[in-house]
């Protein structure tokens, strides 16, 4: 046998065995002896020799190899354990690869894998019978061959086949070693699973894994021939197959368990049973062995171990501290079925490492094959790069032959050059206002809990979290429904402490499901969150429809004026969890730590005591408990001040006193400056297309893109891509994308590269905010207005600042009047609509009137009125106002609202052109400008060009139309109720901009189309193909 070196490329070792099979033989004809398994059988434990399972599974191939025809796949569906080991051994001596199918697949996934793979031979366990026979049915010349349980004994006694060397080709070469041995599938957490084909090189690999390790460090014992292993994982899954493979180097023994998964009690029998020295094992399995020694406590069995090694999923840090505690050395593992092993932490069992892993596999010149490439907010995502001599078969899913895992990790603030495993980028849920919630460990704290078998955090674009709980049935016994439902609510409200505030699972959250359903799990314990989302997708719709509505009964008790104020208080209260006492009825909730979730459940609080109609904007109309209490007892009724100008004007002023203290009164050389662009909020539709047109323009030297999230070049491919633009206009020197964090310091750039920003950019357009109808002028100042000043700071040059360019709303000065002049605002908030969207855009208008007439910074304007899908392929973001309108009355309620206004909506691209046009022209004195469509048609029109176009429903009065929609809550306008009520039914009349000046800038303005029935069709067409809108209904 070849020795090995510190480099895992150097192929002698695989070369020198040429296949698994002989890997195998070898190593039986080496450790003929001694003991290889021991399994359960009648109550006890039985061994079977290396050389046993050599001649036994010699004998099965024998037995089979008629059976084998021109079959290149065979698939094989058993109960883990020794038949399961002998029957693979024995199709691999066939020279077949074999798939093997882990039971908990469904019959359509095994059908498509067996599809997938050409398996024209499926061997399958009696146990299994009826999946195999209904799978292999809905195949095409799939021969079928049941199994039997083998009879170990009788098996054992029999001799070597006579004719097995004639029978069985034996004679490997080197060019064996890349052949397919082994399918590994996938845990078809999103879809059907994947076959994933290893070669022999790989399989032969993982076995030398531990002595490669040692080349790092050759004192360490990590696995020896006397050694018995216990793996607590299944080996059609490669955890569990690569235990075999290294205990079949050492010449080890390996225990098979009574069943899988095991019971606590079935494990603590087979680790005596055995004198058990290494145990491998999921996360899920060790988390509940806690409970069960503690109970017990006689550690004795499990101190015995020289390791447990835990990999598949993370573990919780108190879990794992508590076993260290205890002298049992766990350590944690990485590697996938992909890649191989590829990470560990300190195996040395002195160290005070047991979690952060580091990678271990190096080329010839000492470089690791792992890289962890930083994607923001501090987390790593891992690729593997290639020339890994641990790759599966045909796995590269890169341009450079690497592989991306979509594994996500954090440096350790202890252990330098080592990583905490975090999730996967398909863990991570996307809340609905961008926030990013990480399930995983809020999963790993809930299942702690004993009466909790499994459990799924759900909420990729909702508003909140949700918890479906499956309960541990042989511990729920003992407990009635309400002690049930409280010890679940310990256990999430643990999760809950670790949690941002924002994945926050509120207890009208938390499902728990009949005791006759599961949620589905992969092999390793951990929840296949896409298949529980689509197999629940009624109940979870019912969840957040239930919460999101409030109470939906009008009975409610009477609270006398004197009781409201103290109600609210112990309501609130309790939300936020803090005292009554300190509670400042003049303060904002959300100062005191409300936000757009745990308002919601506030406001059901007080609908459920209250009743009548609460609206679902409630808090944010009326922030504080004493406006609140007053709202509540004159029944509901606007008072004036409520309506919150004063704040806005008060928010004005302050802003624009920062000013007049930090900047000086600012220069201008007068020199011709290249035009290098600052733009924010590329991502968005407007965002998107000024992008494109500035890249497209030569006179434009370079582009900064500012972008939210993670993978932020990917997110303006995206972008592109689903807006049907052009995204080779990216790939482009004359852009570059960094991230977005203007509320941080250096806006959350280096001080070098803010620096070299500040020295370098000319222009910056700020299209970046926030859209949300509900929130209060205080969000908005926290949320976008604070962050846009720090933007401000960075303009701000006392010699040729930049020129400043911001995304306003022409609903910041629709109080004006039936015309609006291309002018700037009075200090009146009234100017705007009394929502905090509007009054935050005129809060910046008023700012930059200010910095462009008092500080002679160059500042300009551009009013947005109501953009529209573009005029080419009619792409139009469905979630928002108006697309809703349409599809929602048109097509849906069969009912539209007579409207008495005028449409001036203006296609996306042409909106883009006209303020790209204005960013490269010469700054003028007044830069105020209206983005609007010139030519207006009257809503009359619009509804005609939509029964043009083949939607039928008749015009009703606003009022009834907002009624009709309360009544059908699976509308998906439903979700802008609240905004509905308060615009349609007080009429939307809405003012005239004036275009004057900006079409002698923007020309283009004037070429913008109406919406006639040609236009409206490819927002149709365009809306069907994504499943928004169907004309059949």
């Amino acid at each position: 046998m070849p020795s090995l070196t510190t480099n895992y490329t150097d192929e002698s070792f695989p070369r020198y065995y040429k296949s698994f099979v002989n890997f195998v033989k070898i190593q039986c004809k080496r450790h003929a002896d001694r003991v290889y398994v021991r399994y359960y059988s009648q109550g006890t434990f039985k061994t079977l020799t290396y050389a046993e399972i050599d001649r036994m599974s010699t004998n099965l191939a024998c037995e089979w190899a008629a059976l084998k025809n021109n079959t290149q796949v065979v698939s094989f569906l058993g109960v883990n354990g020794v038949d399961f080991l002998l029957t693979v051994l024995a199709l691999m001596k066939l020279r077949l690869t074999v798939l093997m199918i882990s039971p908990r697949n469904s019959e359509p996934a095994i059908v498509n894998l067996l599809e997938k793979t050409k398996s024209k031979l499926f061997f399958a366990s009696t146990k299994f019978d009826s999946l195999a026979q209904e799978s292999t049915a809905q195949c095409d010349g799939v021969k079928l061959v049941m199994l039997d349980p083998f009879d170990i004994e009788d098996r054992k006694k029999q001799p070597l086949h006579p004719q097995s060397e004639e029978i069985l080709n034996m004679n490997f070469t080197t060019e064996d070693i890349n052949e397919p041995v082994l399918i590994i599938h996938s845990s078809g957490t999103t879809n059907f699973p994947k076959p994933i084909y290893l070669s022999n090189k790989y399989i032969i690999n993982s076995s030398i894994f531990f002595e490669y390790y040692k080349t790092q460090k050759p004192n360490l014992d990590l696995l020896n021939k006397d050694d018995v292993a216990l793996p607590c994982a299944p080996l059609f899954h490669m955890f569990g197959f690569s235990s075999l493979t290294t205990v079949t180097l050492q010449g080890a023994s390996l225990v098979f368990l009574e069943k899988l998964p095991p019971s606590q009690a079935e494990i603590d029998f087979a680790l005596r049973q055995n004198k058990v020295t290494v145990m491998s094992a999921a996360p899920i399995i060790l988390e509940q062995m806690i409970p069960f020694l503690k109970e017990r406590n006689d550690f004795s069995a499990v101190r015995r171990l020289k390791y447990i090694i835990f990999g598949g999923a993370s573990m919780k840090h108190e879990s794992g501290e508590w076993f260290h505690k205890h002298q049992i050395n766990i350590r944690n593992g990485y590697g996938s079925t992909e890649g191989g092993m590829l990470m560990m932490p300190d195996m040395d069992p002195s160290g005070k490492n047991w979690y952060a892993l580091r990678p271990v596999v190096r080329d010839e010149e000492g470089k690791f094959f792992c890289v962890l490439e930083d994607i923001g907010d501090g987390l790593k995502h891992l690729y593997i790069r290639a020339g890994n001599p641990n790759f599966a078969l045909g796995v590269s899913n890169r341009p450079d032959g690497g592989y991306n895992t979509s594994d996500i990790f954090r440096d350790d603030p202890d252990f330098p050059g080592h990583y905490n495993y975090v999730g996967r980028l398909d863990d991570t849920l996307i809340m609905e206002n961008g926030e990013k919630t990480n399930p995983v460990p809020m999963e790993n704290t809930i299942r702690l809990c004993p009466i909790v078998k499994q459990v799924a955090v759900v909420g990729q674009g909702r508003q909140c979290t949700a918890a479906l709980i499956e309960l541990n049935m042989e511990e729920v016994v003992s407990y009635g429904p309400q002690e049930m439902t409280a010890i679940v609510q310990e256990a999430v409200d643990e999760a809950n402490k670790e949690c941002p505030s924002h994945s926050t699972i509120l207890p009208e959250m938390i499902k728990i499901l009949p005791f006759n359903k599961s949620l589905p799990s992969t092999d390793k314990g951990t929840v296949k969150r896409k298949l529980v989302e689509s197999s629940y997708q009624d109940v979870i719709e019912d969840l957040y429809k239930a919460f999101l509505d409030g109470p939906r009964t009008k009975a409610y008790t009477t609270l006398s004026p004197a009781e409201i104020e103290p109600f609210l208080i112990k309501s609130l209260a309790e939300v936020l969890h803090l005292p009554e006492s300190s509670i400042d009825p003049s303060l904002s909730v959300f100062e005191l730590g409300l936000n757009s979730l745990t308002a919601i459940q506030l406001r059901n609080m007080v609908a459920s005591r209250l009743g009548g109609d609460i609206p679902q904007n409630f808090l944010f109309q009326y922030p504080t408990i004493s406006s609140m209490r007053e709202a509540l007892v004159g029944g509901l009724k606007k008072k004036g001040d409520s309506l919150g100008y004063g704040q806005t004007e008060l928010l004005a002023q302050s802003y624009i006193e920062r000013a007049r203290s930090e900047f000086p009164v600012a220069k201008d050389s007068g020199e011709e400056r290249e035009k290098v662009i600052l733009l924010t909020g590329a991502t968005g539709s407007l965002g998107s297309f000024i992008l494109r047109d500035l890249l497209k323009d030569r006179r434009v030297k370079k582009v900064y893109c500012l972008v939210r999230g993670t993978d932020l070049r990917q997110r303006l491919v995206q972008s592109f891509v689903s807006r049907h633009l052009d995204p080779t206009l990216l790939s482009t020197d004359r852009l570059e994308v960094l991230p977005m964090r203007l509320a941080e310091p250096y806006l959350g750039l280096t001080k070098e590269v803010y620096d070299q920003l500040k020295k370098e950019v000319t222009i910056i357009q700020h299209c970046a905010w926030l859209l949300d109808f509900n929130m209060s002028i205080g969000h908005y100042d926290k949320a976008c207005i604070a962050p846009f000043y720090n933007l401000i700071r960075f303009a701000y040059r006392e010699v040729n600042p930049m020129q400043l360019h911001f995304i306003s709303s022409v609903s910041a000065s629709a109080g004006l009047g039936p015309q609006v002049e291309e002018k700037a605002l009075p200090m009146d908030a009234r100017a705007a609509i009394p929502m905090g969207y509007a009054q935050s855009k005129f809060v910046c208008e008023s700012l930059l009137t200010y910095l462009a007439q008092e500080k002679h910074m160059p500042c300009s304007i551009e009013r947005v009125g109501q953009v529209c899908g573009d005029s080419v392929n009619g792409v139009w973001n469905t979630s928002e106002q108006f697309p809703l309108v349409l599809v929602a009355g048109g097509s849906l309620l069969h009912k539209m609202p007579r409207l008495e206004s005028d449409v001036d909506w203006i296609p996306v691209d042409y909106a883009a052109t006209a303020i790209v046009n204005i960013m490269l022209h010469p700054q003028q004195e007044e830069s105020v400008y209206h983005i609007v469509n010139p030519a207006t048609e009257s809503w009359s029109d619009l509804l005609e060009a939509m029964r043009s176009c083949g939607m039928q429903f008749d015009t009703v009065d606003p009022v009834e139309w907002v009624e009709a929609l309360s009544k059908d809550d699976t509308n998906p306008a439903y979700t802008l109720m609240a905004h509905f009520e308060s615009t349609f039914k007080t009429g939307m009349s809405m003012p005239r901009w004036q275009t004057t000046k900006t079409v002698q800038v923007a020309p283009v303005l004037q070429k913008a189309p109406i919406i006639d029935s040609k236009l409206f069709s490819k927002y149709l067409d365009h809306w069907k193909s994504i499943g928004f809108y169907d004309p059949s209904k």
